[in-house]
């Protein structure tokens, strides 16, 4: 069997400069400060370092990767599952006139997903974490906020009224933030996304040209058709505009979201809009 771990968990936080509340000098915003992300054979490595038995690692991580399959199936077949985790349960949302229940619903009339809520150890594991905070004064540079669909850049409200649309494959994305304008003449200039789940680490760069709109509070590209639906990706921006939007510096600066976003979820937004407020952009982008 495997040994309780001993060191409690730690959770670093980043404090970020509020810099939308112009009344208010002194005030932040929390965020997890995010490590590695984690898959079932970094799992099963650290079970087998843990193990009293000598259990063998690739043994754990197929035992692992089967009790996961089957959970998904489970799910999908309307079980509910009860873990250490936590409680998950599958949920739809969608209305339908009644004609249309003669029949099996259409998939792009209804939003199949899965809710999850904390069990009571995850509750406690997190009560107990030691916290530390660092403190991130606002820069002069760029400043990453969240990446969004297009459609709720537009309509910023939306997901607060729980109506937001989510991340997509093949869709315009935008990433909301101060200082974000894109432009110079080194080849790194441009916007590189990076999946952080599983192990391909794959990349996908955008050039300025591929960029729309872009400028000092939004940038606009196009997630990759081939992205999983629940994908995990970092994003960095790398320009060489400077703050003031007309001169161009002698070196590139390159600065990465402090958060991942998933492809098929709608994008929190933290610490604001990032912009004018008013969510605007272009229409038909990135055609």
């Amino acid at each position: 069997m495997a040994k309780e771990p001993t060191q409690k968990a730690k959770l670093s936080l980043k404090a970020l400069e509020l810099t939308l509340t112009k009344d208010v000098t002194n005030d932040y915003y929390l965020m997890p400060k995010l490590q590695k992300c984690l898959d079932m054979a970094d799992l099963a490595r650290e079970v087998a370092a843990m193990s009293t038995r000598q259990e063998d690692e690739d043994e754990i991580k197929r035992i692992g990767n089967l009790l996961m399959k089957r959970m998904v199936w489970y799910l999908s077949s309307g079980y509910s599952l009860s873990t250490v985790l936590g409680y998950f349960r599958p949920t739809v949302n969608g209305v339908l006139l009644e004609p249309e229940l003669a029949t099996a619903p259409s998939r792009d009339r209804i939003k199949l997903g899965i809710s999850y809520s904390m069990s009571q150890d995850m509750r406690q594991a997190l009560a107990e974490a030691e916290l530390d905070v660092e403190i991130q004064k606002a820069t002069s540079g760029p400043q990453l906020y969240s990446v969004v669909s297009a459609q709720d850049a537009l309509h910023p409200d939306a997901a607060t009224r729980g109506q937001g649309v989510p991340v997509s494959a093949g869709e315009a994305c935008i990433i909301k933030g101060k200082n974000l304008k894109v432009g110079g003449t080194d080849e790194k200039i441009g916007v590189t996304l990076t999946r952080q789940d599983g192990s391909s680490k794959e990349t996908v760069f955008f050039p300025v040209s591929r960029l729309y709109p872009n400028t000092p509070t939004q940038v606009g590209f196009v997630m990759p058709a081939s992205a999983s639906e629940g994908s995990v990706w970092s994003v960095t921006l790398c320009t060489q505009i400077g703050s003031n939007g007309a001169k161009l510096l002698q070196a590139p600066r390159t600065v990465a979201m402090p958060d991942y976003f998933v492809v098929g979820e709608v994008s929190e937004n933290p610490g604001g809009s990032g912009g004018s407020g008013d969510g605007n952009i272009e229409e038909n982008p990135l055609e």
